[in-house]
């Protein structure tokens, strides 16, 4: 069998969550028989050539290079690269189509498929069919709308986007239109969580079924990998990913701030790539004015050693609308336990035995109280599940549906 994905990005561009888990994907599917080729949007700028041919983890990847006039906003379908996607899939001649993500190529691209003969399964990793500006975080003084009003849509995008607000409704109306009827030609839409499911449904009044099936822990993690038990010394706190205030680190830095204020000894260690040096300068000062240990390990690779290996309680409090939440997994892996904002699907996470889930406001008596508790750390260290769901769960009902619709 051949399945072909369309992705937003495809390492070694780029290697955020998403790309991780399609290449997990990939790399899983391999393993069981199942030829993947990619095309890939970019985030580098068109300099003469429409494309180019690339191999990653014996995965064929072209990646496609958009023009400036097709980065515009009101630009949803993108007839030239729609036309490279079609002579694309003429040459591969795949079983199945996956669509990870459209916002790299365009919409258009089940149409496409359905010319073709093609079925396809998209796969919502992100809010981008729910969300103009991506990522469900309002400017503006707005609350993100649970319904298809787009008006709290229209103020937020103007806080950013100079236009005329009748101009921007419509593009907006037309974005759903365009998106919905996408959804509508795919023969099978899938969700890592209630959460993504749920703001698609609600957002796009989309009344389609949507399969969650959960990603799960991307790889195994040996059991000598494990973080060690607090000792003597200071708690050691920490978070990892991509470094931005989105994620929650300010709360998270005033939250130690006022856990060393009480009397308790913490730590605070941050990994992973800074994305604004200036919020970076910071969150240091903040720190080192309240009195913390502020603990930077930069960028880490696969083939590093793991940050969740050298602490005793990982935090991830992010303020996004999260549609799953990779390291979640990759902490609970290394025995650590973990504290999560309520936000999208980390809400979820409060069925998960070795994970809190807690309000942003009072993160700070939550941390407080773990520091004080040996014991209640101990008892979430004690309940993580020796084993966790991964990728092989995943890829195997992908495949599933492969099958059925082959």
């Amino acid at each position: 069998m051949k399945v072909c994905f369309v992705t937003a990005n495809y390492p070694p561009e780029a290697a955020g969550g998403t790309e991780q888990v399609v290449v997990a994907l990939a790399r899983e599917l391999r393993a069981r028989g199942v030829q993947i080729a990619a095309i890939s949007g970019s985030d580098v700028a068109h300099r003469g050539d429409d494309s180019c041919s690339e191999t990653f983890e014996d995965v064929d990847v072209l990646r496609v290079f958009t023009k400036a006039a097709e980065f515009g906003h009101t630009e949803f379908v993108r007839p030239r690269l729609l036309a490279q996607v079609r002579r694309w899939l003429l040459a591969q001649q795949p079983d199945v189509v996956h669509i990870h993500s459209f916002s790299g190529l365009g919409l258009g691209i089940t149409g496409v498929c359905r010319e073709l003969g093609l079925p396809v399964v998209v796969t919502f990793h992100d809010l981008w069919a729910t969300c103009a500006r991506f990522f469900r975080l309002p400017k503006g003084s707005v609350t993100c709308p649970t319904d298809s009003d787009r008006t709290a849509c229209v103020t937020c995008i103007a806080a950013t986007l100079p236009m005329d607000e009748a101009l921007i409704l419509q593009g907006l109306l037309r974005r759903d239109e365009l998106v919905v009827a996408e959804l509508a030609a795919a023969d099978v839409c899938t969700a890592p969580s209630q959460a993504a499911v749920k703001a698609v449904a609600s957002s796009l009044r989309f009344s389609g079924a949507i399969e969650v099936v959960p990603h799960g822990l991307l790889r195994e993690i040996p059991t000598e990998h494990a973080a060690e038990q607090p000792v003597a010394g200071p708690l050691r706190i920490g978070t990892f990913g991509g470094l931005v205030p989105e994620k929650g680190l300010r709360e998270l830095v005033d939250a130690c701030i006022a856990v060393v204020t009480a009397g308790h000894a913490c730590e605070l260690h941050l990994s992973g790539p800074w994305y604004d040096l200036e919020f970076a300068e910071q969150l240091r000062q903040l720190a080192k004015n309240g009195g913390l240990d502020l603990v930077e390990h930069g960028r880490y690779g696969r083939e590093d050693r793991h940050p969740a290996r050298d602490l005793h309680l990982a935090v991830f409090p992010s303020k996004c609308q999260e549609t799953y939440g990779l390291v979640v997994e990759e902490a609970l892996a290394h025995g650590v336990p973990v504290v999560v904002s309520n936000v999208g699907a980390l809400a979820e996470r409060s069925v998960t035995q070795g994970v809190v889930v807690t309000e942003l406001d009072v993160l700070a008596n939550v941390l407080g109280e773990l520091v004080a508790s040996p014991e209640r750390l101990s008892a979430l260290r004690e309940a993580i599940p020796q084993r966790l769901s991964t990728m092989a769960v995943s890829a195997q009902r992908h495949l599933d549906i492969y099958q059925s619709l082959r």
